[in-house]
């Protein structure tokens, strides 16, 4: 009896650890894990002068972890691209660190060169505020549509001028192989033409007003610009949020523009 017993018991550990061994690599990668990536730093234009103007730099990353090494490579070589336009080496452990440093040295060396131009403008009466420059950068990552990773990038810089500069960018990748998704990869050919009547039909209903001639009389889409399928979008488990930054559809003054188009408004355009 007692051996029979260790043999039922001994078959259900076997059975246990079969199961979890052969699951799926989609199933492993449903999940993500995150870390925080965070680098501070300020710089003088005139190093050894209190009073100078500084260029500032503060970001804030979210790195993912899909547990899948391939996944997570493919990921964060995206992701220092579209970050800090850099490239980096196959060989590289830390992409995007090595990326980020790349930026860094770019930016400074960039700021440095408003050296001549701040020493001339000094007397002019040109507000020194201008040459106070700051770049921020912050990111978020959680999954959406059928697990796939939503990564959202906010940036924020000031360079001189009336007014910094903002915009958001998402990116969606498929936590199996770390590939970006784009809208062919979901949506069948031929997706244009009806996508863009609904996300007119939902950006009048946002304004509420009554179509897209009244959109347009509210300053959006100004000149000859007309609505289009933006490819900055988020894979939300029940929606799809299509993103216009500033001067997109609109002027500066009407911010950041999210176009939400549920998944059933949509049924017959996706695969």
């Amino acid at each position: 009896m007692k051996k029979c017993a260790e043999f039922i018991v001994y078959s259900l550990i076997i059975a246990f650890f079969s199961c979890c061994g052969t699951k799926s690599k989609e199933e492993r990668s449903s999940s993500i894990t995150t870390t925080p990536f965070e680098l501070h730093e300020s710089y003088r234009l005139i190093e050894q002068a209190e009073e100078s103007p500084q260029l500032s730099i503060d970001i804030s990353l979210t790195l993912v972890e899909t547990g899948d090494k391939e996944a997570d490579e493919n990921i964060s070589r995206a992701l220092a691209w579209t970050l800090f336009e850099s490239p980096v080496t196959e060989k590289s452990e830390k992409p995007l660190a090595e990326a980020c440093g790349y930026y860094v040295e770019r930016i400074k060396e960039e700021y440095h060169e408003l050296l001549p131009s701040y020493i001339d403008t000094r007397e002019s009466g040109v507000p020194e505020v201008w040459f106070n420059n700051y770049y921020l950068i912050s990111s978020e990552a959680s999954t959406g549509y059928k697990g796939y990773i939503n990564y959202i990038i906010q940036w924020e810089e000031y360079t001189g001028g009336a007014h910094p500069m903002s915009n958001c960018t998402a990116l969606n990748f498929n936590p199996a192989n770390g590939e970006e998704i784009v809208l062919e990869d979901i949506l069948k050919e031929g997706y244009e033409e009806p996508l863009i009547s609904i996300l007119e039909k939902s950006l009048a209903k946002q304004l509420n007003v009554e179509d897209i001639d009244a959109v347009k009389a509210k300053g959006y889409m100004y000149g000859d610009a007309d609505m289009f399928v933006s490819n900055n979008f988020i894979l939300e488990k029940e929606r799809i949020v299509f993103i216009y930054n500033k001067y997109d559809l609109a002027p500066y003054s009407a911010g950041e523009i999210m176009i939400n188009v549920n998944y059933d408004e949509i049924k017959k355009l996706m695969k």
